[in-house]
């Protein structure tokens, strides 16, 4: 009963521990990836998390959703990454997105209907699944800003390093 009390016992707590340090699963470390490298350019990637509508940006058929992924072990939830860019299509039919907006444009997560690959009706509260392309506009262009130093009024375009802003198009949703 000491050896469970004074060995097993600490070292369970310790493993834990650990897991719930270093561990991100697959949708996570993808998200890392994407946003520092261009591995991905022009292939499709699978993702799962839960949508998100913070803003009405909406370009014409089309709409760009921010998808949260999430670490697996859902006590501790620190370890989250939203992806943006997600570029859907706007309106009702499969892998779309409608928003019920009032009259005056406000609205909040619980108007926004994502319809699945089937057609049918999901929330942003709903775990899903997307596959998309992934496509980056700038790649291999400069990110650059423009400094300006207030002692002497000099202004500088300093180095960002490069671009890694990206889309995801062709979105595939499957509630999970």
């Amino acid at each position: 009963m000491k050896t469970i009390k004074t060995k097993v016992i600490p070292l369970a707590i310790v493993v834990f521990i650990l897991l719930v340090v270093f561990y991100n699963n697959k949708s996570v470390k993808l998200s890392k990836e994407i946003e520092n490298s261009y591995t991905y350019d022009g292939q499709v990637i699978e993702l799962e998390g839960k949508f998100k509508a913070p803003f009405l940006t909406r370009t014409g058929n089309t709409i760009s959703m921010e998808f949260e992924v999430f670490n697996d072990f859902y006590i501790i939830q620190t370890k989250n990454k939203v992806i943006t860019g997600i570029r859907m299509n706007y309106g009702e039919g499969k892998n779309t997105v409608l928003i019920n907006a009032g009259s005056d444009n406000k609205f909040e997560q619980s108007d926004v209907v994502i319809f699945d690959k089937d057609g049918n009706k999901l929330k942003t509260s709903d775990k899903v699944k997307i596959t998309g392309r992934i496509v980056y506009p700038h790649k291999g262009v400069k990110k650059e800003s423009l400094v300006k130093d207030y002692k002497t009024g000099k202004e500088t375009m300093r180095d960002e390093g490069q671009d890694y802003s990206y889309e995801i198009t062709d979105i595939t949703v499957q509630k999970d």
